[in-house]
């Protein structure tokens, strides 16, 4: 069974975000995220497996929730 971790920015208010996206992946691949606060200003990042597949600092925009569980799934 594949670890997802979602990390957010407290400060940001980012829980909600991750809050709808870790309902979109429980639903589509059947795994539970686990959110994960951060004190980094705007991060919202997504593991799998420890692995970074996604990154709101590196990118600078906010994950589709299609485009992360497609990304999940090819893991």
């Amino acid at each position: 069974m594949k670890k997802v971790e979602i990390e957010y920015c407290v400060t940001c208010n980012y829980r909600p975000i991750a809050a709808s996206l870790g309902i979109a992946i429980e639903r589509a691949v059947n795994v539970k995220p686990v959110l994960v606060q951060s004190n980094v200003s705007g991060a919202f990042e997504v593991l799998v497996d420890g692995e970074r597949i996604f990154s709101k600092t590196g990118s600078g925009r906010f994950p589709d929730h299609a485009e992360i569980i497609k990304l999940i799934q090819e893991k």
